[in-house]
C-alpha cells in the first residue's frame, strides 16, 4: 500500500473495486500479507481501494493485528 497523501486522496490509479467486493477477499489479501507475500502485486485492486478507504484500511490494519497476535505462541500456564 503506497501512503503517498496523492494515492491516499485521490487512490493508485486501479480500478477500486468498492468495500464489499475487497471484504468479499479480504481474508486472501491477509493471509498473503502473514506470510510475507506482495499482496499489493497479488491483490491490486484491494491495494488500490485500501489506499483510497480510510474505513476498510483501518479494518485491515485491525484483522492483520488480530491474526497476528493469534500467531504468537501461547505462554503455557
Amino acid at each position: 500500500m503506497s501512503d503517498s497523501p496523492v494515492n491516499r486522496l485521490l487512490g493508485g490509479g486501479e480500478r477500486d473495486p468498492g468495500c464489499e467486493a475487497c471484504f468479499e477477499v479480504l481474508d486472501a489479501f491477509a493471509e498473503a500479507v502473514l506470510r510475507g507475500e506482495d499482496a499489493d502485486r497479488l491483490f491490486p485492486e484491494v491495494a488500490s481501494h485500501l489506499a483510497g478507504c480510510a474505513a476498510c484500511r483501518e479494518d485491515t490494519e485491525g484483522l492483520l493485528a488480530a491474526l497476528r497476535a493469534d500467531l504468537r505462541p501461547q505462554e503455557p500456564r
